[in-house]
């Protein structure tokens, strides 16, 4: 357990706290200091210490290679390895370090020229019209008034994060560029309506399923971003040491102390098990009571929640669970076996597959003229030609006849909605083979047709079934 997921996370999180303390540390109680200029400055020897770290690096490496092909000297891999460290941690350390600024240096109009128009001509034009995006997308939800996508947080969060990074680089800008200038003015203000969404976003899925690692830096992200952003809107006269300051003190809050994501998330998870184990009476003075009968929904969230603790804590974690538990243990403890979801307690997709049970279950065909085999992934259009037959479409199946027939009304066929109508009846069932006559769909009209799915795949994302790939058999008998 030396090296387990809150060991790594923690020291992750200690490490970017020190990293942004080595940016703000030496100039804090320093007046003047153009705070700015220094960043990029020390950014610029980053860049080229790197460069020649990279260059020197596959140089040696490369003499390397050919002393080890020309004379069969046959050089250790692990030899490599340690030249990359001594170039990294010898080389490449020294030599950034000892190109560092003097404190106190004056930056007369130094802006990098092609930072400035990256910035200006690129980045900015492209974070405006991502921001125009999230808001159609944002108007679409009033409209259709439905909660917003679970992807929402992500987009959001890295987009306006990445924002104040570019808000901090264009500060010495303001004075002399109008476009900087509107950007630094308008943006706070206009990003605070798509965090409202991003919040009701996340806060439907704290809701929904509890606090994980992953949420809860999603959520303590958005809370740092939306007050840099309020700060960035009432501020004039702002010091911009403020934003590496408040997030090494969010990061070091994030993984060490009581308020940190490991304690907060695994008191989270273990409340959400409690509540579903007392509403399923599985709970007694004596511990947890078995009981199979519970709903598989019940039983999925028991599972991810059992996965959650397994892979990223400790099964001793679990506060209802006595010593030594073990997953090959559900059954007995629980009354049902151990089946977490693909992606575990951070997605809420449940994802689904069933394929057709061909063994001791044929496929009868005497009444059908055609038998036509197609598969379709996502949006996939399908395009077939059988003799005076064309097939075309994609969740929607057009069936109509050739030039000679001249039929002006195709027979249509909506392949997703017959998909999502099987799928509902099996319920997510856990098994993936099913039978013919369960995954088939028999239509008539102008012409008789009967659909056998092979394989539908996809995912129940809050509650709504969604199909991702289909094969499917295709039987067709219609008047000639």
């Amino acid at each position: 357990r030396d090296f387990d997921f809150q060991t790594m996370t923690r020291y992750v999180g200690i490490m970017v706290f020190l990293v942004l303390g080595f940016f703000y540390i030496p100039v804090l109680g320093r007046k003047d200091m153009d705070y700015e200029f220094r960043i990029i400055d020390i950014f610029k020897k980053l860049f080229v210490t790197a460069v020649y770290s990279l260059v020197l690096l596959i140089g040696i490496f490369a003499i390397l290679f050919t002393i080890d092909s020309l004379f069969n000297i046959d050089i250790d891999s692990k030899f490599y390895f340690y030249i990359f460290l001594v170039i990294f941690f010898i080389f490449a350390i020294s030599y950034f370090l000892s190109k560092l600024p003097e404190l106190g240096k004056v930056y007369e109009d130094s802006y990098p020229q092609a930072l400035r128009v990256l910035l200006n001509y690129i980045v900015i034009p492209l974070i405006s019209i991502y921001t125009l995006i999230l808001y159609l997308y944002f108007a679409k939800i009033l409209i259709s008034w439905q909660w917003p996508k679970g992807l929402v947080s992500h987009l959001v969060i890295w987009y306006s994060s990445l924002s104040i990074g570019v808000i901090f680089l264009i500060t010495p800008l303001l004075e002399r560029d109008k476009i900087s200038r509107y950007f630094n003015f308008l943006f706070p203000k206009l990003v605070l309506p798509v965090l409202v969404m991003m919040f009701l976003s996340i806060g439907q899925r704290i809701k929904q399923y509890g606090f994980t690692e992953n949420r809860y830096f999603i959520l303590v992200l958005g809370i740092w971003v939306t007050v840099m952003m309020l700060y960035f809107s009432i501020r004039r006269d702002r010091k911009n040491t403020f934003i590496p300051i408040s997030l090494s003190l969010v990061v070091l809050i994030s993984v060490l102390g009581p308020l940190s994501s490991f304690n907060i998330s695994k008191y989270s998870q273990n409340k959400r098990l409690n509540d579903i184990l007392r509403k399923n009476s599985m709970l007694s003075g004596m511990g947890i009571v078995k009981n199979p009968e519970i709903t598989k929904e019940d039983q999925r969230q028991i599972n991810n929640i059992i996965h959650y603790f397994a892979s990223k804590h400790s099964l001793e974690d679990v506060k209802v669970l006595k010593d030594n538990f073990t997953t090959d243990q559900m059954e007995e403890v629980f009354g049902f076996k151990y089946q977490p979801d693909i992606w575990g307690i951070d997605s809420n997709e449940r994802y689904f597959y069933y394929g057709l049970d061909v063994f001791n279950n044929p496929i009868e065909i005497q009444d059908y003229t055609h038998y036509i085999q197609l598969t379709q992934w996502l949006d996939d259009k399908a395009e077939v030609e059988v003799e005076d037959l064309k097939i075309s479409g994609s969740k929607r199946l057009s069936i109509s006849r050739g030039d000679n027939r001249g039929d002006k009304n195709p027979f249509i066929i909506d392949l997703e909605e017959r998909a999502i109508e099987i799928v509902k009846k099996l319920n997510l069932e856990d098994k993936n083979l099913i039978k013919p006559d369960e995954m088939s769909v028999e239509i008539h009209g102008d012409m008789k047709v009967k659909i056998i799915f092979t394989n539908i795949s996809g995912a129940e994302v809050d509650g709504r079934v969604e199909i991702r790939n289909l094969e499917y058999i295709l039987l067709l008998d219609y008047p000639y």
